[in-house]
């Protein structure tokens, strides 16, 4: 189940919990979850989940998440995610179910986004959560889909259109044998990209869509073009001001994470999109600069990196509940 990274990492409810009680919820589930837990244990978990409404709302959070990684292993969801098309129904009416036992949406994507999740769901390409891909393309166009991403290819006599569904995407544009030649075109969340001979990514974030271009130019819309060596955030389909591309962003087509001076947290968040479960750090160690090169295809073995790199230590107190404290 290539489950919403956005809605296990940066929930408001997870932002709004002090480190230390996330902390402690996941310690308690840890305990309780050992086949030997005694009684006295458990007694000491209701005190402490009784003690504060924090608590309660902290254990609902590692609930949830444990939750959302149980159906991981082939459950039904997981199941309904793989399905041929013939049994999509099957797969929509699983899904549409299990979001409703837990809540509508909470099991998955905000209420605003499950239109989207759901033509994720029925893409023609998709990857999960720690997966890259390169995609079957009919023309001499090379394109890498990232993990936990889906698209939909629409090659006609007019166009070569590809409408990215869900995640990220990164294209080396090729000439087209077809006679007249027809624009490569990405479709993004509303926004509408024509690639003008050029090597280029483009991701979804929680708020519209990020064009970097690394080779070429894209032109936006109807008349404003990007140019090499820069990147906008398109919201509603308006592009926002540019800022500078980093060739570092498109290593994950290499399953690498290159890290330049990045801050510790914001290194998680990247790490975050390629496993699952929660990642996090403590605040005081926010703000630290990583340098270095580090695998996406063994997120564990980067941790262990980071370990080796920085004064942190790697706490694993659950196999999906891993946080980063000072050593």
């Amino acid at each position: 189940m290539p489950v919403d990274q956005q809605s296990v990492m940066a929930t408001p409810e997870s932002n709004a919990l002090a480190f230390d009680v996330l902390e402690q919820a996941a310690e308690w589930f840890a305990t309780l979850s050992a086949p030997d837990v005694k009684p006295a244990e458990r007694q000491a978990w209701q005190r402490w989940l009784d003690a504060a409404p924090e608590h309660r709302e902290a254990w609902r959070r590692v609930e949830h998440i444990h939750t959302q990684l149980h159906a991981l292993p082939g459950g039904p969801l997981r199941a309904a995610l793989s399905a041929a098309p013939r049994n999509r129904r099957r797969a929509l009416k699983t899904l549409l179910l299990l979001c409703a036992v837990g809540g509508v949406g909470a099991l998955v994507v905000r209420r605003e986004e499950q239109g989207g999740y759901l033509a994720a769901l029925g893409a023609q390409h998709r990857t999960a959560v720690g997966a890259v891909a390169l995609l079957p393309l009919p023309d001499r166009t090379q394109a890498w889909l990232n993990t936990d991403s889906a698209a939909d290819l629409a090659y006609d006599d007019s166009q070569r259109l590809i409408v990215l569904r869900r995640g990220e995407i990164l294209l080396h544009s090729g000439a087209d044998n077809h006679v007249p030649a027809r624009p490569l075109v990405v479709e993004a969340r509303g926004a509408r990209l024509r690639a003008l001979g050029t090597r280029f990514s483009v991701r979804m974030m929680e708020q519209g869509t990020r064009l970097a271009v690394y080779d070429g130019a894209v032109e936006v819309g109807a008349g404003a073009v990007v140019p090499a060596g820069a990147q906008v955030d398109i919201v509603d389909g308006q592009a926002g001001a540019m800022m500078p591309a980093s060739e570092d962003s498109t290593a994950w087509s290499h399953k690498l994470l290159i890290a330049t001076q990045m801050r510790l947290e914001d290194f998680l968040g990247e790490l975050s999109r390629y496993r699952h479960g929660h990642l996090s750090c403590d605040p005081s160690l926010a703000d630290l600069r990583l340098v270095g090169s580090y695998p996406l295809g063994d997120t564990d073995q980067a941790l262990d990196m980071l370990q080796a790199a920085l004064p942190v230590r790697i706490k694993r107190t659950l196999s999906w509940w891993v946080t980063v404290t000072p050593r």
